[in-house]
């Protein structure tokens, strides 16, 4: 069954529904009224605006002063063990603790990596580590290993480019290319964005203090900052892109919207609602889903592996396609919607072979 359908049988199941919710400088928000329905985009262009056609089957987000397409899905709270946000780069199940309890005063608190030669800073797999350390500490509860992630959570933070009063974009500082573009150091992901805001919220779930949940709100205000507000120069992660919300794995001028990326920031937002219960971040999880659903089989290649972002700047590979695979199963996990759960098993079918599972 394909994404048409599913939005008839939802339509009929949600008629009426169409609540606007608005960006609220911190936690709240408003509804106004929606409007009418307009085909999904073909292509991928760079349009970012006050104004969107809405739909009659869903609902809206104001986001930064742009409205996006939304629709209304019922988000599950899943346990911790099934959380979508992974907490080890090769992304291996079950998600278990690697570290030595006595050794761990000899890992660094800001993870750095050599590309092409030059050694510049990782927020991605440093916010990892955190997330490792707190979940050794969930597992065996061994002092040391809180304590480092406090450290880690601390200097991390260090290394960030704040904004808007506050708002922290944590930098890869070597120059790195991605899905055909090439970005300069520094350059922010809307993927570290979203494993940092998951590093810190678990740090506030570990240890209560409020510092921690201060931060997270902050790093989840990133995904509510459009590239329209961002002057030259100046970090963004995420846009609205002919009224669909994208969160930027590499964030560029023509977008690239790359799917492994853009689902890492969305499993950030949607754990911010989980331990939230924030009206705005569920609205806004529900945004990111209402991208995927529309634009998941643009990503297709019947009988071969997916592609890895829209702009075909790079064709993908197994390891990737089984990446996609995966998040369709988190999607539908999350959810419930029997569309991705569809999508999974039509991807599965394309390229069965899961090599190098994440």
């Amino acid at each position: 069954m394909d994404r048409r359908s599913f939005d008839a049988l939802l339509a009929a199941s949600v008629a009426g529904c169409t609540d606007a919710i608005e960006n609220p400088d911190r936690r709240g928000s408003e509804t106004t009224a929606g409007g009418t329905k307009t085909e999904r985009p073909t292509e991928t262009t760079a349009t970012e605006t006050a104004t969107a056609t809405p739909r009659p089957d869903a609902a809206e987000i104001e986001i930064d002063g742009v409205v996006a397409k939304r629709e209304p899905y019922e988000l599950r709270e899943v346990p911790y063990e099934e959380r979508p946000q992974f907490i080890h780069d090769d992304r291996r199940e079950p998600q278990e603790c690697r570290y030595n309890a006595d050794q761990v005063d000899e890992l660094p608190n800001v993870v750095e990596a050599n590309i092409g030669g030059e050694e510049g800073l990782m927020p991605l797999r440093t916010s990892r580590l955190a997330m490792g350390l707190l979940h050794c500490y969930r597992e065996i509860e061994r002092e040391p290993y809180l304590e480092k992630a406090i450290e880690i959570g601390d200097a991390f933070l260090d290394t960030a480019t704040t904004v808007d009063g506050g708002i922290p974009y944590f930098p890869y500082t070597m120059d790195k290319g991605g899905s055909g573009v090439q970005l300069e150091a520094p350059w922010y992901s809307g993927m570290a964005q979203g494993t940092s805001l998951s590093a810190y919220l678990r740090l506030y779930e570990t240890t209560g203090e409020e510092r921690y949940v201060d931060v997270a709100d902050d790093v989840f205000r990133s995904f509510t900052r459009l590239k329209r507000s961002a002057a030259d120069g100046e970090p963004w992660t995420a846009m609205v892109d002919d009224g669909y919300y994208w969160i930027e794995e590499y964030p560029h001028d023509p977008p690239t919207h790359v799917l492994n990326g853009f689902n890492v920031g969305l499993w950030g937002i949607y754990e911010h609602w989980l331990l939230t219960k924030d009206e705005f971040s569920e609205a806004l999880v529900q945004a990111a889903i209402t991208t995927v659903a529309d634009h998941i089989e643009e990503y297709r290649e019947p009988g071969e592996v997916s592609w890895y972002g829209l702009n075909r700047g790079y064709r993908g590979n197994e390891f990737y396609h089984a990446v996609h695979i995966h998040q369709l199963r988190q999607l539908h996990a999350i959810t419930g919607d029997e569309y991705f759960e569809e999508m999974r098993r039509t991807f599965e079918e394309d390229n069965p072979e899961e090599e190098g599972l994440p």
